[in-house]
């Protein structure tokens, strides 16, 4: 069944929240379509711009839990999906981690083809990213992500999502 407006405004806690936008987000985007990743972007100018910048968004989240700002370009590469998860933390009204995000895919972007090979000269991803300066850039950003993590209540950046939601509950249902 499809989220409402009348779903949002009614749910009183931001876990019952992050959930109903969860759970339409999986009915849009199954796992199934996840994996196609032509079929996946064909699909998400159907979605209205909230959801579409929640769905953008989300892969970064997990990399800023389990790895790190530089981490991510090796998580997720693809172009396209780089630019959705900046076009999706513009929406979600988060413009200090989406000006970092920026800055760290412009120095990424010289390298965008090694990480997409995933030839890393011999090396580990890890030492890669410390020999092309990555870590370096992406420290202290990675400080100031962190910290806003820690401040949302275990909900890490998927945190952005609730007050949006709240605020704009049309952009969030597929009409």
């Amino acid at each position: 069944m499809a989220l409402t407006i009348e779903q949002i405004k009614k749910e009183e806690t931001d876990k019952g929240l992050l959930l109903l936008l969860t759970g339409e987000l999986e009915r849009w985007l199954p796992e199934a379509l996840q994996k196609d990743r032509d079929r996946y972007h064909a699909t998400l100018p159907a979605l209205p711009r909230g959801l579409r910048a929640m769905a953008g968004m989300y892969f970064f989240d997990i990399s800023m839990a389990l790895d790190s700002l530089a981490w991510h370009f090796g998580n997720q590469n693809d172009e396209r999906d780089l630019q959705e998860t900046l076009d999706g933390l513009q929406e979600l009204e988060m413009p200090e981690i989406a000006a970092m995000f920026a800055k760290m895919w412009e120095f990424m972007k010289p390298h965008m083809s090694i990480l997409q090979s995933g030839e890393f000269g011999g090396k580990d991803f890890a030492d890669w990213l410390e020999e092309i300066g990555a870590e370096e850039l992406a420290s202290p950003m990675n400080d100031i992500i962190w910290k806003f993590c820690s401040e949302q209540n275990d909900f890490g950046l998927l945190a952005s999502w609730i007050p949006y939601a709240r605020k704009y509950p049309d952009r969030c249902i597929v009409t």
